[in-house]
């Protein structure tokens, strides 16, 4: 009996032991709704695409404190530009993957109206980005505060 007891207890302590355990908790301060989305369309055999990420990377680090939400369009295979048709679609941006159907473009989108503000591309150094994109950001904050 003390056996069978033993074992019991071995097998409840690394049921315990094993079960899943979370991290830990984040806080999210702000409001969560961006200014702007700034949107890749990426495909991983895109040469334009390789040569964006960097001047992005930057981008994306200078602007970390700005209400802008940067995601990216994949479309290098079929299974991925179905997720990027339905991710456009859940945004209200399908329309744009459908008019600038080119990879290695950056798309610059108003969340508010889904208006398309501009297109950028390699060509655009980390600096213009960042430029743009703020000057968009200035421009919508100034129409938030007319309304």
């Amino acid at each position: 009996m003390q056996t069978r007891c033993s074992l019991s207890l071995i097998a409840l302590a690394f049921l315990l032991t094993s079960a899943p355990a979370f991290a830990g908790t984040v806080e999210v301060e702000g409001e969560g709704t961006p200014d702007l989305y700034v949107v890749k369309v990426h495909a991983d055999w895109c040469s334009s695409c390789k040569a964006l990420v960097p001047i992005l990377d930057e981008v994306r680090e200078t602007m970390s404190a700005e209400p802008v939400l940067f995601l990216t369009l994949d479309v290098t295979d079929e299974d991925r530009t179905g997720q990027a048709r339905l991710l456009a679609a859940a945004l209200g941006i399908e329309q744009h993957l459908k008019d600038n159907n080119k990879t290695g473009l950056v798309l610059i989108i108003n969340p508010a109206d889904k208006a398309l503000l501009e297109t950028l591309t390699r060509e655009n150094t980390a600096d213009e980005m960042i430029g743009k994109i703020e000057g968009h950001v200035a421009a919508t904050a100034d129409e938030d505060m007319d309304m």
